[in-house]
């Protein structure tokens, strides 16, 4: 009898014969509130546990801010933000991906795998392929304006010139390596790799993807500025002061931004979550589209390191 691999659908069922099929662009955006709300608990236990971490370093950090660290204490916050976000965004994508194949999965389930990305051997990848990417679409705002500037000098008309034409080759590639979180964390891939297994995925489509990835950005950050701005307004209006982006413990006391800042991790949070359920979704159906039978083959990857119990 035949095993189930990691992200392998459960073929007996009718339902899950019915999520391996193509997905329309409103079907993903769609889905990635549709599968938020019916996996709410397993979405809400995951995010329970970076709010704790996540509400923790925040405190901390701003205790040695206001304490007089200050510039050290920002970026020792904006380091642990990003750390937390990759093993976070892992966290959502590994049970987003599950939850659409129709796997059952836990919250520890999930933990567990995420614990596993945290070793120095998991986790290389998916700093290397971040940091590769990162350069690929923020490196030609560098790389071009130097070049212009060698060759007729640094002005402000050159600046402008080298920002335009920098543009479309960061969005390109941008869009061509941009699902390179997915076969990392699913396929095992190396850095390298995990840029050309994007680049192959959207290959052909890349004006679908580009438009799909556009559209879940749009969504995560609408979501976080009409919630950060309604409960903005509505904090403000309790504790009797004008609304502003950022408050700290000086300005409206320790006990107004603890709430303060939870609530606005708490925001932070759910909008994250859905973006990365798109991405996860995004992921499954230019695999579905291009490679299903290479789906069942490449998550055999994942047996040894991964497999539910």
């Amino acid at each position: 009898m035949q095993e189930h691999t990691d992200l392998e659908p459960e073929t007996n069922t009718q339902e899950s014969t019915t999520s391996m099929q193509p997905m329309r662009f409103t079907d993903i955006l769609a889905g990635m509130f549709t599968l938020y709300r019916s996996h709410f608990r397993l979405f809400l236990g995951i995010s329970a546990v970076y709010l704790v971490v996540r509400f923790c370093t925040d405190q901390i950090c701003m205790y040695f801010l206001i304490g007089g660290m200050g510039d050290p204490a920002l970026k020792l916050r904006g380091f642990l933000e990003t750390f937390l976000l990759l093993i976070f965004g892992s966290a959502l994508i590994y049970a987003g991906a599950h939850a659409f194949l129709k796997r059952e999965i836990t919250v520890g389930d999930v933990l567990k795998r995420t614990l596993q990305c945290m070793s120095l051997l998991d986790l290389s990848p998916l700093i290397g392929s971040s940091i590769l990417w990162f350069l690929s679409v923020f490196g030609p705002f560098f790389i071009i304006p130097l070049i212009l500037g060698l060759i007729s000098g640094f002005d402000t008309i050159v600046a402008i010139i080298a920002i335009i034409i920098s543009i479309p080759f960061s969005v390109y590639f941008g869009v061509r390596w941009g699902l390179y979180y997915l076969p990392v964390l699913f396929e095992k891939t190396s850095a390298i790799t995990a840029l050309n297994r994007s680049a192959k995925l959207v290959k052909g489509s890349w004006w679908r993807v580009f438009g799909i990835m556009v559209a879940i950005v749009l969504i995560t950050i609408m979501i976080g500025i009409i919630l950060g701005l309604s409960f903005s307004s509505i904090f403000s209006f309790i504790i009797g002061t004008t609304a502003v982006a950022e408050f700290t413990p000086n300005d409206i006391g320790w006990f107004a931004y603890l709430i303060w800042s939870f609530v606005r991790i708490s925001i932070y949070i759910y909008s994250t979550s859905i973006g990365c359920i798109g991405l996860a979704l995004l992921y499954l159906d230019m695999r579905i589209r291009k490679e299903p039978d290479d789906l069942k083959i490449h998550v055999n990857r994942l047996r040894t390191s991964s497999k539910l119990t």
